[in-house]
């Protein structure tokens, strides 16, 4: 919950809703059942003719080609992709100056050129705005980013003067960011801070790496909240941000983020018998702490960690 400033209601949406279509690498667990199956058992809170239904609504895509028939195998690791409404990001702080919410998982930080899919500035800027645009009008009001499949805490500037102040603080490196992953591995210390140069992999311009030699520094400090048998949760604090910070220096020790299809597929231990893989990358940005443009007040927000992450996590816990 927020330690300051008043929580505000949910963001009224009016229809039409927009949509985001959201991508899951299906796992051994469930790989080689009926798609109807495989959608039930990733969503986790739909039955399976609800599944059925969106199948044959048309808002289910395998290997990036709408099905209508459910009742076909699925085999393990192919993507799925299921369209669906846009979540609601709660708004946890408003002021004249300035907005605090809590992105869900799926949804866009900002827009993309050439796509039509969902963003929370785009949608913030339709309710509070008009939001500052002086970094581009598919961004209006964005300081930071967390990437799509990353849920959590994110200020969104409702002036010019304080999007300028928060992009200072950002970059004098001012602002507390720490965020929840649940992991492969455990941490054999009570934390262990890495400090690690990020760049990316040549080639491929959605990828980072460790580059010790062309990288941009990059620190991150990672503390073990709770040993769940081979797996962990751990808090990260980033002192840098970089493209995919967490997700390539934990992957890089040995720690792979849940779900994470691009830097963890090699290194994940599979999860026990019985324990729902998390349905996207287990990673949440919990708290942020910054200083209030205006009156300078230092204002620190955090979140738990959500129901889809938590219940990967509460059943770790079961099996001791």
């Amino acid at each position: 919950m927020a330690r300051s400033g008043a929580a505000a209601p949910w963001i009224d949406y009016h229809p039409p809703m927009a949509k985001i279509l959201q991508t899951y690498v299906v796992p051994k667990s469930l790989g080689g059942q009926p798609l109807d199956r495989i959608i039930e058992g990733l969503l986790g809170d739909v039955s399976r003719s609800q599944a059925q239904k969106l199948v044959r609504k048309g808002q289910v895509l395998v290997r990036g080609k709408r099905v209508v028939r459910s009742n076909g195998r699925i085999p393990k690791g192919t993507e799925v992709s299921i369209e669906s409404d846009a979540p609601k990001p709660e708004v946890l702080h408003e002021d004249e100056s300035l907005l605090v919410v809590q992105k869900p998982a799926g949804l866009l930080t900002h827009g993309i050129d050439g796509t039509q899919q969902a963003d929370l500035a785009t949608e913030l800027n339709k309710h509070y705005g008009p939001l500052p645009d002086s970094r581009g009008d598919e961004r209006p009001g964005i300081v930071h980013r967390l990437d799509r499949e990353t849920s959590g805490v994110l200020v969104v500037a409702r002036t010019e003067a304080a999007l300028l102040h928060l992009q200072d603080q950002f970059r004098d490196r001012t602002v507390t960011k720490r965020y929840l992953a649940l992991v492969s591995g455990v941490l054999h210390q009570e934390s262990v801070l890495m400090d690690l140069s990020i760049g990316p992999v040549p080639g491929k311009a959605d990828r980072q790496q460790v580059d010790h030699e062309r990288g941009k520094e990059a620190r991150t400090e990672a503390r073990s909240l709770e040993a769940l048998g081979q797996h962990s949760l751990l808090e990260c604090q980033i002192f840098t941000g970089r493209r995919h910070q967490i997700r390539v220096h934990l992957a890089e020790q040995g720690y792979p983020v849940l779900a994470d299809p691009m830097y963890g597929t090699k290194r994940q231990i599979p999860l026990p018998d019985g324990v729902p893989a998390p349905p996207r990358l287990a990673l949440h940005a919990a708290m942020l702490g910054f200083d209030h443009p205006v009156t300078a007040e230092r204002m620190e927000f955090e979140t738990p960690l959500p129901a889809d992450l938590a219940k990967t996590r509460d059943a770790l816990r079961r099996l001791g």
